[in-house]
């Protein structure tokens, strides 16, 4: 029986020029605070990835299976290396969901969300890349097969700009065959009714 021999995370920096993704009026969490005065809106104008974590769980037989995680990457390697990786080394990676418990409960008062449930994402990943490797099958084949001929699909972006300019977007992505469209609000909770009705017109 495959046994996992080791847990190894990566971090990834880009320390290069980045240009930054275009600004767009969008919520933000930190609205609701008085201190933010509602002027952080643009939030997304310095949303960007710098660092990126790779995760391999690796099993005695040499075969590799790799995960990874996008939030806060340096906090998940640390999540990872000192608490998740012990849990699942010398066990069986085909225990996957006994191995997802354990994570799961060890991390209970600290990580139903965010760095811990992050860090248990990349490490399961890892574990399930492992699996479809040792069986000699993709992933999806584990997870009970196909289901379907074919997957619909949704467009999106979309952000809350001028009116006009979405609709006209939205009509673009109509014609070329989308029937399903994923529109960011760009009114939250501070706004009361008014941001309600502001949201519909989009």
């Amino acid at each position: 029986m495959v046994k996992i021999k080791s847990v190894k995370t990566k971090l990834y920096e880009w320390t290069g020029p980045t240009v930054p993704p275009q600004p767009n009026f969008c919520t933000n969490a930190s609205d609701p605070l008085p201190e933010m005065g509602g002027s952080g809106r643009d939030n997304m104008g310095s949303f960007r990835f710098h660092q990126w974590l790779v995760c391999e769980v690796e099993a005695d037989d040499g075969s590799i299976g790799i995960g990874n995680a996008a939030l806060c990457p340096p906090l998940i390697k640390e999540t990872i290396d000192r608490y998740l990786a012990p849990l699942v080394i010398g066990h069986d990676p085909f225990d996957c969901a006994y191995l997802w418990e354990k994570m799961y409960r060890i991390t209970h008062a600290w990580g139903r969300r965010g760095v811990g449930m992050t860090a248990i994402s990349a490490v399961d990943i890892a574990i399930w890349d492992l699996m479809g490797k040792l069986a000699g099958k993709p992933v999806f084949k584990l997870l009970g097969g196909r289901t379907k001929d074919r997957i619909p699909c949704y467009y999106s972006k979309l952000y809350a700009n001028d009116l006009d300019a979405m609709q006209r977007e939205a009509q673009e992505w109509l014609d070329k065959g989308f029937t399903m469209f994923k529109s960011r609000f760009g009114y939250g909770p501070k706004d009361g009714t008014r941001g309600v009705v502001e949201n519909l017109k989009r």
